[in-house]
């Protein structure tokens, strides 16, 4: 078994946990190296505390499962799969009998009603406790070859970024700009998944606008969120743009963005809570009047996925440690004016941190 079935194991019977069952999607891929969807036919990797894994699908499916775990209970489209999920649960001791219920650590904001009834069904009864929250543990402290490959996702990130300014002009559209960054990416020889949003003008005082048609003009303001997966992980970055010349008052948003952003920046350590970062950078914006138009968190863990613990909230009491990668990404967006956003993904090392994502955060020019 590889060490991070290991290490799940360890949790598990830290907790009092007889198994976890994992779905299809980013923590079967962490633990096992399978990559599988969520489909109409059901699929789980039953992680028991001691002893090997085993799995369960359709029969077509047993190859790759096998790629998961040494043992594979197989279910037929005639048959249906209850009846092969009642006998591997038996085999495995994991089937309630008596007083003797199981617990399992199912994943709650993954696992669908489909898959909780069948094994609620098969197990004849069980006590189930959230499984994100185990795999978040592990999944948070990243090893070197998972920050090298946040690394080349942040290269990305940084040259996408510089596309997106070569392409911010009065008359240009949101789509336009998005198509650019998207043909920057693809002569580097990116062929992964990426997504892109551009807002301008008043589409940028909403956080997630997304991309529209919408043509920029001159004064106004637009960032531009940009996600890219390299191979299997994520880089995050917003920058925000002037369009032309903009006034007074975007400027001064801007430039207590800016400066927040440093500050979350600079005080990334580990060490400190999620609630304590959060707290430094939104004490800053709510000193200069901007706090009730900053309206979330401040940043949030990459990884697999595009948000993963850990959280940079003010409910996140938890210590950061070494090996954690999260954004800091401060916004403030005021209706009918627009909005704000500076966003770098940051890796903490002992004693402090480094950044990722290079490119400026001084998209406007001056001091």
């Amino acid at each position: 078994m590889n060490e991070r079935i290991l290490r799940l194991q360890a949790l598990l019977r830290e907790r009092g946990i007889d198994a976890a069952a994992l779905m299809p999607g980013p923590n079967l891929y962490y633990f096992t190296g399978l990559r599988m969807e969520v489909t109409e036919r059901p699929v789980l990797l039953f992680v028991p505390s001691r002893g090997t894994p085993f799995a369960w699908g359709p029969a077509f499916e047993a190859e790759r499962l096998r790629e998961a775990a040494g043992r594979v209970y197989t279910w037929g489209e005639v048959e249906g799969p209850l009846p092969s999920l009642l006998e591997a649960l038996r085999r495995e001791g994991l089937a309630g009998v008596g007083a003797a219920v199981p617990v399992v650590a199912v994943e709650y904001r993954v696992m669908r009603v489909l898959e909780f009834e069948l094994l609620r069904a098969s197990a004849g009864a069980v006590n189930h406790v959230d499984a994100g929250p185990l795999c978040a543990r592990l999944r948070s402290v990243k090893d070197a070859a998972e920050v090298e490959r946040l690394e080349g996702a942040a290269r990305l990130c940084d040259a996408g970024m510089a596309a997106a300014a070569e392409a911010i002009r009065p008359g240009a559209s949101e789509a336009q700009v998005a198509a650019w960054v998207k043909a920057a990416l693809e002569r580097l020889g990116h062929a992964g998944d990426c997504h892109i949003m551009v807002a301008s003008g008043p589409r940028s005082a909403v956080p997630h606008a997304g991309t529209s048609d919408r043509v920029m003009q001159d004064g106004e303001l637009c960032w531009v969120d940009l996600v890219v997966y390299h191979e299997g992980y994520v880089g995050d970055i917003t920058r925000t743009f002037p369009v032309g010349t903009v006034g007074a008052e975007a400027r001064a948003i801007f430039d207590a963005v800016l400066q927040a952003q440093a500050l979350g920046r600079a005080a990334a350590r580990p060490g400190i809570t999620g609630a304590q970062l959060d707290r430094l950078v939104r004490d800053h914006l709510e000193a200069r009047g901007y706090g009730p138009c900053f309206t979330h968190r401040t940043g949030h863990g990459i990884g697999l996925e595009v948000h993963e613990e850990p959280y940079i909230v003010g409910s996140n009491d938890a210590p950061l440690e070494a090996g954690n990668v999260f954004t800091v990404e401060p916004g403030v967006y005021v209706p009918g004016l627009g909005g704000v956003r500076i966003e770098d993904d940051v890796l903490l090392v002992p004693g402090g941190a480094r950044v990722l994502t290079r490119y400026p955060q001084n998209t406007f020019g001056g001091a």
